[in-house]
């Protein structure tokens, strides 16, 4: 008959290497998550970097038009890098909340404007014998000025803090990719 006192060794060691095993699984399995969520920080950076460059080449016209007109000219500022970013849910996770605020901000001055040039362009196909309608006209005007702007006076930071996060996910990258 087998004692427990030789049995005890052999069960103490199964349980360490059950323990061991788990809390490596536990570990790679949070490391994947971290590189996909720095792949997808990657991506979205990317994404919404060149989507906010377009809209502010875009607003850098508008802005001119606007100032040197008085009725202005209807212009459109893409949102699809932003709606796929936010689509999730988590994109303050992913970019950390600081950034995605930032980048949030740019796109509600964004969403302001666009807001404002769908009401004046509304506005110009609407019957001229509206009472005020001037008035009316350039209230938009000035509301479309002043966030024209406020994106372009904003515009710096989100560069920077887009920069200094590009920076940051280069310079943790390479020890990632030797592991």
């Amino acid at each position: 008959m087998v004692s427990f006192s030789e049995v005890l060794p052999e069960m103490i060691a199964t349980i360490v290497g059950v323990a061991l095993g788990g809390m490596g699984a536990l570990y790679n399995g949070r490391r994947q998550v971290n590189e996909v969520k720095q792949k997808r920080a990657k991506i979205f950076l990317k994404n919404l970097e060149s989507e906010i460059a377009e809209n502010m080449q875009v607003i850098d016209l508008a802005l001119h038009t606007y100032l040197d007109t008085e009725y202005g000219k209807s212009f459109y500022l893409g949102s699809i890098a932003w709606d796929t970013a936010t689509t999730s849910g988590d994109l303050a996770d992913i970019l950390g909340i600081e950034l995605a605020d930032t980048i949030e901000s740019q796109y509600r001055i964004f969403f302001r404007v666009r807001y404002y040039v769908d009401l004046m362009t509304q506005l110009w196909f609407a019957p001229v014998e509206i009472d005020g309608r001037a008035e009316i006209q350039e209230g938009f005007k000035n509301h479309i000025v002043t966030n024209l702007k406020q994106a372009g006076e904003h515009f710096a930071e989100v560069q920077l803090a887009i920069d200094e996060a590009k920076k940051g996910m280069i310079l943790s990258g390479p020890a990632k990719s030797m592991r």
